[in-house]
C-alpha cells in the first residue's frame, strides 16, 4: 500500500507540475494586486490583470471532501503548492484515493495542445461545462481529471484510484471517472463560478 501511495504521490506531483500554464503572452503568470473590476471575460484581460486564482486549500472545506469520497480523508502537505497568481494546489488522501484541486491560468486551448493528456469529454458535468481528462499514461482507468475554466483561473480536479483493484467505497474495479462524478459533487459548491470556453 506504501509503495502504491508513493508511486501516486510522485505522479500527482509530475501532474501538478505539468499543469502549470504560462501566460497568453509567453510570461509566467505574476502577482498583482491591481485586478481589473470591468466586467466580463478574465481570459481575455492581460494576466497581471486577471483575478486571484482560486485557492482549493482555504476555499475548498476537508467536510465537502469528506462527503464526496464517503469517509474520512486527510490533507495530504505534498500535493500543497501556494503560489499565488501562478499556481495553487491542495490535496486529500483515504486508503482509497487522492484527490487534488489545482488553480492556473492554463488554458483549455493549452490542455488540448497537451500530447500528455487525452480528452474524453467536453460535455458539461455536474450541470457545468469543463472538460474531462485522462493521461495518456494510465492504462488501468485509475485517474481522471475534471477541469473548469472559471472566473478565478482553471480548476482541476484529479481523482486517483490507489488500490491494486482500483477500489471506491469499497467497491473493486470501479473507473476513476465514475467515482470522480460521485466525489466531485460537493466539492463543486466551492469551484468558483463563471464557465468560460
Amino acid at each position: 500500500m506504501r509503495t502504491i501511495r508513493g508511486a501516486v504521490a510522485a505522479f500527482a506531483a509530475l501532474a501538478v507540475v505539468s499543469a502549470c500554464g504560462v501566460g497568453q503572452d509567453g510570461d509566467r503568470a505574476t502577482t498583482s494586486s491591481a485586478v481589473t473590476e470591468e466586467p466580463g471575460n478574465p481570459w481575455d484581460l492581460p494576466i497581471e490583470q486577471r483575478p486571484p486564482l482560486f485557492d482549493p486549500c482555504a476555499e475548498i472545506p476537508i467536510e465537502a471532501v469528506e462527503e464526496g469520497v464517503g469517509g474520512p480523508v486527510e490533507e495530504v502537505e505534498e500535493y500543497t503548492r501556494h503560489n499565488p497568481g501562478e499556481m495553487m494546489v491542495c490535496g486529500w488522501a483515504s486508503d482509497e484515493v487522492d484527490i487534488s484541486v489545482l488553480a492556473t491560468w492554463k488554458s483549455r486551448e493549452e490542455y488540448l495542445a497537451d500530447a500528455s493528456f487525452e480528452v474524453l469529454d467536453e460535455a458539461p458535468s455536474g450541470g457545468r461545462n469543463g472538460l474531462r481528462l485522462t493521461e495518456v499514461v494510465d492504462a488501468f482507468d485509475s485517474s481522471c481529471i475534471q477541469l473548469f475554466f472559471t472566473s478565478r483561473g482553471t480548476a482541476w480536479v484529479r481523482f486517483d484510484l490507489v488500490t491494486g483493484l482500483n477500489e471506491f467505497r469499497g467497491r473493486p474495479l470501479t473507473n476513476a471517472c465514475d467515482a470522480l462524478d460521485k466525489a466531485i459533487r460537493p466539492i463543486m459548491t466551492y469551484i468558483p463560478k463563471g464557465d468560460f470556453r
